[in-house]
């Protein structure tokens, strides 16, 4: 009998297959993780936690009234306070930072408003969009806040006030030196105070989602970067540097400190020298030395008081020569 051969196949493996598939599985996980998380981290950043206005009592606030006005875009309501100063007509009107309301600085604000009060100034302070007590729920950093201050300036046109100087802190700053170049009413704006402001947004933005972060820097700084911007559909036209010549020659006071991020630290000095450069009526700096962002008040609060009335005085008289009184 003829024994046939038996012909075994060879078993292929499937082990780097399975490889394969869980290397992808794996990479589409930690893709689709970091995708959540930084967009959780995106809607909170552009959600802030509104910081409510408190209840104050007469012996910690000047004299003050309520009020309130409709955003011209959006019809949300803005809240404020008005401090008035007995027979002026020249206001202040104060802007606060991301993330804050009216009282920038909490109850120590009432020292730089009685100061202003003291020096034959009206003040008004509002909570912007987003912020406070006001409608809305979004920050956007500069974007929706301008049309605000805008609203807000001509708000205060349509009451007594004849002059108005701006004065804004960090976002707030940048979206008072934006509504310059927007306002109908440029020629009763007498002068800009300018507390830390951003010269970029996209500087900002970094600082924003970088500040108080538990999360590594890479990827997800540029993953939040871009969901942040996207949200609170915010672009580089936002940018301060550009409006500079738009800007000038509004009188122009910009104060920073020392803090060690060179994203924050660097714009006020920055939109200094470019304004210093092309601008035919002076602009000032003062660095307060704060090692904090937008700190200096609370720094140096008497020397911050003294530099910023010094210059609301310079900005006065410039008005008054120039209405012929």
């Amino acid at each position: 009998m003829q024994l046939k051969p038996v012909a075994f196949a060879e078993r292929k493996s499937v082990l780097p297959k399975n490889i394969f598939l869980a290397i992808i599985y794996i990479f589409v996980l930690v893709c689709l993780a970091i995708g959540v998380i930084s967009f959780l981290s995106a809607w909170k950043i552009t959600h802030p936690a509104k910081l409510n206005t408190p209840q104050i009592s007469s012996n910690i606030a000047p004299d003050y009234k309520n009020v309130s006005f409709y955003c011209s875009e959006t019809k949300e309501k803005i809240n404020g306070w008005f401090f008035p100063s007995i027979g002026s007509k020249t206001t202040v009107l104060m802007i606060h930072d991301y993330g804050r309301n009216r009282l920038q600085f909490d109850e120590e604000t009432f020292k730089l408003i009685t100061r202003f009060n003291n020096e034959g100034l009206n003040v008004l302070t509002i909570d912007l969009r987003g912020s406070g007590n006001s409608s809305g729920s979004i920050s956007t950093f500069g974007k929706n806040e301008t049309t605000d201050v805008l609203t807000a300036i001509k708000y205060l046109k349509q009451q007594d006030t004849e002059k108005i100087i701006l004065m804004g802190f960090s976002t707030g700053a940048s979206s008072c030196l934006s509504a310059i170049t927007k306002t109908p009413y440029r020629d009763s704006i007498l002068g800009i105070v300018a507390d830390s402001p951003y010269a970029k947004i996209d500087d900002y933005i970094d600082f924003a989602t970088t500040e108080g972060s538990w999360l590594p820097k890479y990827p997800f700084k540029y993953s939040i970067d871009f969901i942040v911007k996207k949200l609170s559909k915010i672009s580089n036209d936002m940018d301060i540097i550009p409006q500079i010549p738009d800007i000038i020659p509004t009188p122009l006071l910009l104060i920073d400190g020392a803090q060690k991020e060179l994203n924050t630290s660097y714009n006020s000095k920055l939109l200094y020298e470019l304004y210093f450069r092309k601008s035919p009526v002076p602009v000032h700096y003062w660095n307060s030395g704060a090692k904090e962002y937008g700190q200096s008040f609370i720094t140096e609060p008497d020397r911050y008081m003294e530099t910023v009335v010094e210059f609301i005085k310079e900005c006065v008289e410039d008005g008054q020569t120039k209405d012929g009184k």
